[in-house]
């Protein structure tokens, strides 16, 4: 009798002070002053006015920026500043020498190290602010390019994958 009294005072008492339960049950156990309470939904309500007052005209006045900078570019070359190669159970960081060359008018990518280039025809379409790049054939490369400037690649060789990230800038022709 007195283990079946202490272990229903052990669950009662864990039900008392569980947060969750005396949530549930609008049970405070707070012992906060009223000046905290009230302190502490003026902040909440100052953080939804602020997110109320975003200037959506600037927000799409960017948009804009990028998708007319991705409609106005013929030729980029892209250099990475991040590198990784992803396999079954890690992705290192890696260093790259390569950088690309998108070519939306001759739909064509180049991969080049130094002076030496391996081009690869591709499809070019515009998503919104973005340019998605992507080759055929067994060597898969998806490039996403935010306007004109920064851009994320990922190849996939197998079931490996390289992801470079960096900047791009225009090649006037």
């Amino acid at each position: 009798m007195k283990i079946k009294f202490t272990i229903l005072f052990a669950v009662v008492f864990s039900l008392l002070s569980s947060p969750s339960w005396s949530k549930e049950n609008k049970i405070e156990l707070s012992t906060k002053s009223k000046a905290e309470k009230t302190s502490k939904k003026s902040s909440v309500e100052s953080d939804i006015l602020e997110i109320q007052s975003t200037d959506l005209t600037q927000v799409f006045s960017e948009a804009e920026k990028y998708y007319k900078a991705g409609q106005a570019w013929n030729k980029l070359k892209c250099a990475p500043v991040t590198g990784f190669i992803c396999t079954k159970r890690e992705c290192a960081k890696r260093d790259i020498q390569a950088y690309l060359i998108l070519d939306k008018k001759n739909k064509m990518i180049s991969r080049c190290e130094g002076e030496i280039c391996d081009k690869f025809p591709a499809t070019f379409r515009q998503t919104g602010v973005f340019f998605n790049v992507q080759t055929d054939g067994p060597v898969g490369t998806l490039i996403r390019i935010l306007g004109d400037s920064r851009y994320k690649e990922i190849t996939t060789v197998g079931l490996d994958a390289y992801i470079a990230n960096g900047n791009c800038e225009v090649i006037l022709d």
